[in-house]
């Protein structure tokens, strides 16, 4: 028993002129140890008495519950040196001169940490949002620090750098509400009679289950077009998915509807005038007199 004592009093080393035994290994062991556990426990209260009340997307969660977690870890991992002897203002400057090569050679990663850190303390977006940015549209299926995963409409998950999600232009269709505005362009000859037409379009519209009835649909002649009367519809719907579902079966409804009522929906067509050439007359009687001599 005594050689073990002695042995676990025996110095190893020196730390800043402290001479470092093995009895001060196993407390440092111990702290961190010690601070893991709480570290993971904090984590764990914070989850089951604080995310309900506080009414946190899933996002912002594991934001906190990570922070949580890494603070109290730090702090026992700062009390085990301290624990030692040792001065840790000795690691500024080498930590100063890393942070400045971290800071010229991961720029992107850097930006990308900061931009989630303004998305997340914002709410520009969150979880389950309809965004579009950069030609990407889809549903956000979750956020880190670093990227946002959005599953696009073709069921492609797509990893988007937070970065970008700051720097270029970000559609959000649905950060206060679901409704989207859901608008098309027909046309149909000239001659057909434009009320019937107006009828036609709004009835085949708000017989769509998808379709809001507040806001009302609208539909509105727009245009003299070469070829045609150009109609514009707008109808209203709170449920994304169906966008364009919902108007590729009312624009085949009205498509139906028309030829019931005997009206053309016409494709691009010119109308062409041949007039007699002036110099003909001349030309002919010149051919003739070179005939007759």
């Amino acid at each position: 028993m005594g050689g073990i004592i002695r042995f676990l009093n025996t110095p190893l080393t020196t730390v800043q002129g402290s001479s470092l035994t093995p009895v001060d290994l196993l407390i440092t062991v111990g702290i961190v140890l010690l601070f893991y556990i709480l570290a993971r426990l904090g984590a764990r209260q914070f989850q089951n008495r604080l995310e309900d009340r506080l009414r946190l997307t899933a996002t912002n969660r594991r934001l906190i519950r990570t922070t949580v977690f890494l603070s109290i870890l730090f702090a026992g991992v700062y009390t085990s040196l301290s624990s030692l002897g040792i001065n840790l203002s000795i690691f500024l400057v080498p930590l100063g001169a890393l942070s400045i090569g971290l800071g010229l050679g991961l720029q992107s990663l850097a930006s990308n940490y900061i931009a989630g850190l303004v998305l997340m303390t914002e709410g520009t977006i969150r979880d389950g949002d309809v965004i579009e940015v950069d030609g990407i549209r889809g549903t956000v299926q979750e956020m880190s620090l670093r990227t946002t995963v959005v599953k696009t409409f073709s069921n492609t998950e797509v990893i988007v750098p937070n970065s970008l999600m700051v720097s270029q232009r970000l559609d959000n269709w649905t950060k206060s509400d679901q409704i989207l505005r859901i608008e098309s362009q027909i046309g149909v000859a000239y001659g057909a009679d434009i009320g019937a037409v107006h009828e036609i379009l709004h009835s085949h519209i708000t017989a769509h289950g998808a379709v809001l009835a507040d806001p009302e649909p609208r539909t509105f002649l727009v245009e003299f077009a070469d070829s045609s009367l150009l109609f514009r519809i707008q109808y209203w719907i709170d449920d994304p998915t169906q966008r364009l579902s919902s108007l590729s079966e009312i624009l085949e409804s009205i498509y139906h509807g028309l030829q019931e009522r005997g009206i053309s929906i016409p494709f691009p067509q010119r109308d062409v005038w041949l007039k007699g050439d002036p110099f003909g007359q001349d030309i002919r009687l010149a051919a003739e007199a070179e005939s007759d001599s």
